[in-house]
């Protein structure tokens, strides 16, 4: 049975210079985090660049993914598009290549008209697929906060398993907890790494944390820690999160990670076009942060 809970890593995609992937970089990231302990691999989601890849290589990517993963743990793969209709390709896509579940965006690039246009956009794309689907709310990139009524009327179609919310909106989370913590079978993660352990503290299931690409430990006691309760823990792992977050000063997000990424040696910093390599100076910067983190 499928459960969205833990620490759910939004994984990089390793690529080559010419943007197909690189199975070998991914395998080497698949397994650390695998191995780490993480609960999940969210897959092609925001930093996986599931917008900026082909079709072709998100499904390779996927197979790859599978085949590494071997059932260890659920693959959840991001299937945002810019209608329905798009969104049902990709979820029938990342069906047939292996996902455990999917997640799903209100449309991007026409932001969807209200609460009713949401719900027919997520009752299609559930009706059209076996899988459970993930609610993701990010506003950043769809430019729609969904409301949390909204989630909840949503959470009620079937096969709707859980919501990752990135709005890093920490009162619009709680008011979503509020409305479905109680759902049986029904998770709820929260997307921002500063907001993970009081998220858990009040009661989140788990959360999708970008920095885990790097530092999945941390992540790992962060939710341990929120578990149980334990007040004293959380503050040295807040400041450590936070340093973490710092990486992200250097230049885009996913750059910084696979920058920092291919300075570990897992793999390779090539991202889609036409996001730009870390210059000399911020690569030595971001290099620096890490070995302060005793991460080089």
């Amino acid at each position: 049975m499928f459960e969205l809970k833990g620490v759910v890593p939004p994984i990089v995609t390793p690529l080559n210079p010419d943007e197909t992937v690189d199975e070998a970089g991914l395998e080497r990231q698949l397994q650390r985090l695998i191995r780490a302990g993480v609960h999940g691999i969210y897959f092609l989601g925001s930093t996986g660049e599931q917008p900026a890849l082909r079709d072709a290589e998100k499904v390779r990517a996927i197979r790859a993914a599978k085949r590494v993963i071997s059932g260890r743990v659920p693959l959840i793969v991001g299937t945002m598009a810019g209608s329905t209709a798009r969104a049902l390709d990709n979820i029938r896509a990342a069906e047939k290549a292996g996902a455990d579940a999917v997640a799903v965006t209100p449309p991007h690039y026409y932001p969807s008209g209200g609460a009713e246009e949401q719900l027919a956009h997520y009752r299609t794309c559930a009706a059209g697929t076996g899988l459970p689907v993930v609610i993701y709310n990010i506003p950043s990139t769809t430019k729609v906060m969904l409301a949390p009524d909204t989630m909840a009327r949503i959470a009620d179609i079937r096969n709707i398993a859980g919501v990752k919310d990135s709005s890093g909106d920490f009162g619009h989370f709680l008011r979503v907890l509020g409305l479905l913590r109680e759902r049986s079978g029904f998770g709820c993660l929260v997307g921002s790494p500063v907001l993970a352990g009081a998220a858990i503290l009040y009661g989140a299931d788990g959360v999708v944390p970008g920095i885990a690409n790097v530092d999945p430990q941390v992540m790992l006691e962060v939710y341990a820690a929120a578990k149980a309760g334990d007040l004293a823990a959380l503050p040295a792992l807040q400041q450590r999160v936070h340093k973490l977050m710092g990486l992200s000063a250097f230049g885009p997000n996913i750059v910084c990670l696979k920058t920092a990424l291919e300075l570990m040696g897992i793999c390779r910093a090539h991202t889609t076009g036409p996001m730009q390599p870390l210059s000399a100076d911020k690569r030595e910067g971001l290099a620096r942060v890490l070995r302060e983190l005793e991460l080089l």
